[in-house]
């Protein structure tokens, strides 16, 4: 800063018409910037409570894959620092707006006072924020999942971690997809209630079953051989579906059947029949760790 400057702000400090409309400005950014913050994250607040049960279901998704574990970052975490951060918002907007009318404008202290309070906020409100809207972005439209087992080797190994795609995804034959097993089964020894499986057959598929014994039958689907089953999981299937015994039929609206890759050992449609479309959290897209195998591999069946 050069003399000239320092000898104009030295001016500015001293006029008091100055001041006053460098507080006024303050305070209208102390006012209505964390108004308006509030109102975006409310916004944001409520489309979460809208969709609840899939914040759950993702935020707990998200914790396993960053921690290993679905309770350490849950949607409890998510909420608790929205509501803070908006709490924070509404109560600077209105602590200022009450000084605004107690105070007095030309005060150079008060100008001081409010630029600290100003940046002092700014900082702590950008930093929640940015936690809050990343987290709601990495749950909502690309969420991270830790593999756990071997139900998907060759194709996947156990630990590998993939990012899932979730917006107005819709099944096809092929994809892997990850999805809430809670639904089908009550095993509490499972490490994840999140499974990871291949679509083998979606709605309008055709099934037909080839008995070649009493106990045992080859499945098919579209006229493609898909995997030999037990006469029992065939039932099983045809149960999930509320299908009497038949040998031949179309997979109905809003279902999938789904396999594990290593067929010899995967707990899948084998065993809790086919599974709705809305328990499906999303569909893999690449898997990013390890870092020696990033990429989206072909699949590779035993």
């Amino acid at each position: 800063m050069n003399k000239k400057q320092k000898l104009k702000l030295k001016e500015d400090i001293a006029n008091e018409e100055y001041i006053d409309q460098s507080n006024e400005l303050v305070f209208k950014k102390l006012i209505f910037n964390p108004l308006i913050r509030a109102m975006g994250l409310l916004i944001l607040l409520i489309f979460s409570l809208i969709n609840n049960d899939r914040i759950i279901r993702l935020a707990a998704l998200t914790s396993n894959a960053i921690f290993s574990s679905e309770n350490v970052l849950g949607h409890v975490t998510y909420y608790t620092i929205l509501g803070i951060t908006i709490g924070i918002c509404l109560l600077l907007s209105l602590l200022s707006l009450i000084a605004k009318s107690n105070i007095d404008l030309s005060s150079i202290s008060i100008l001081r006072r409010a630029y600290q309070v100003y940046t002092v906020y700014d900082m702590v409100i950008f930093i929640l924020s940015s936690f809050v809207c990343l987290f709601f972005i990495i749950m909502i439209l690309i969420t991270p999942c830790n593999i756990s087992g071997s139900s998907m080797e060759n194709t996947y190994q156990d630990g590998d971690r993939v990012l899932l795609w979730n917006i107005g995804y819709s099944p096809c034959d092929g994809d892997v997809i990850v999805f809430d097993s809670a639904k089908y089964t009550n095993d509490e020894t499972r490490e994840s209630r999140f499974y990871i499986k291949r679509i083998v057959a979606k709605e309008e598929d055709q099934i037909r079953y080839v008995p070649q014994s009493v106990t045992v039958g080859y499945l098919y689907v579209n006229d493609t051989y898909v995997e030999t089953v037990s006469r029992g999981q065939y039932m099983l299937m045809l149960n999930s579906i509320e299908l009497n015994y038949t040998l031949s039929f179309q997979v109905p609206k809003d279902k999938v059947l789904v396999f594990g890759d290593n067929r010899a050992i995967s707990h899948d449609s084998r065993a809790i029949g086919f599974i709705d479309e809305s328990e499906i959290i999303g569909k893999v897209l690449f898997r990013f760790y390890p870092f020696n195998k990033i990429g989206n591999p072909e699949p590779d069946y035993r």
